[in-house]
């Protein structure tokens, strides 16, 4: 790496800066290589290991132990804070495990409740059933009956008929009759008639 030109060595490690000020926080060397638009890999890596020793470095100094009365406390702290959070965490699931009993409660009562309105809906339906096989019945019924009707129509018919010919036959004959009165009291009238005329005793005269 000394063989290299302090302005070379400064790009390099400015390229590595850069992609860590771009959020990057350890680019590799082709990185570098790429950002810098180019160059040898051969003289980008001696520079990029010591560039990242002083990263190292810098950030070992950086980091300076705490005091032991201020880790005792933040200990103490950190404790009390993680028997806190237990203690929540121990009420919260307590908290769930109650919402989950009365959730469940309320669920089997749902369930009851649904359970007793799908009996109520089947008691009905097999009244309907019911009413619907009696209506079925009472239509078949109709339909015998109408079927029977028919011919006892037909019979009336024929009964109808049979009885105005009958009566007109009996007006005829109650004409025949008439006619048949009118003609024995003339023929009685005309043998009266004849009684009559004859001689007394039965003499006739010269």
């Amino acid at each position: 790496m000394n063989t290299l030109p302090p302005e070379t060595v400064r790009r390099i490690e400015d390229a590595a800066a850069a992609l860590i000020a771009a959020g990057n926080p350890n680019p590799t060397n082709e990185q570098v290589r790429q950002h810098l638009g180019g160059g040898s890999l051969s003289h980008i890596s001696p520079v990029m290991r010591a560039f990242r020793a002083r990263q190292r470095e810098q950030a070992a100094e950086q980091t300076t132990p705490l005091p032991p009365e201020l880790a005792q406390l933040l200990t103490g702290q950190l404790r009390l804070l993680w028997q806190a959070a237990v203690k929540q965490a121990d009420a919260g699931a307590l908290a769930a495990r109650e919402q989950a009993d009365a959730d469940i409660a309320q669920a089997d009562r749902e369930r009851e409740e649904a359970q007793a309105a799908v009996a109520r809906l089947e008691s009905e339906l097999a009244v309907l059933r019911e009413v619907v096989a009696e209506r079925d019945r009472l239509l078949q019924d109709v339909r015998e009956l109408r079927n029977e009707a028919l011919p006892l129509r037909e019979q009336v018919a024929r009964l109808t008929a049979t009885g105005e010919h009958l009566t007109a036959q009996l007006a005829e004959t109650k004409a025949e009759l008439k006619g048949a009165r009118e003609e024995n009291r003339t023929l009685q009238a005309e043998l009266l008639a004849l009684a009559r005329a004859e001689p007394k005793g039965g003499k006739v005269a010269k």
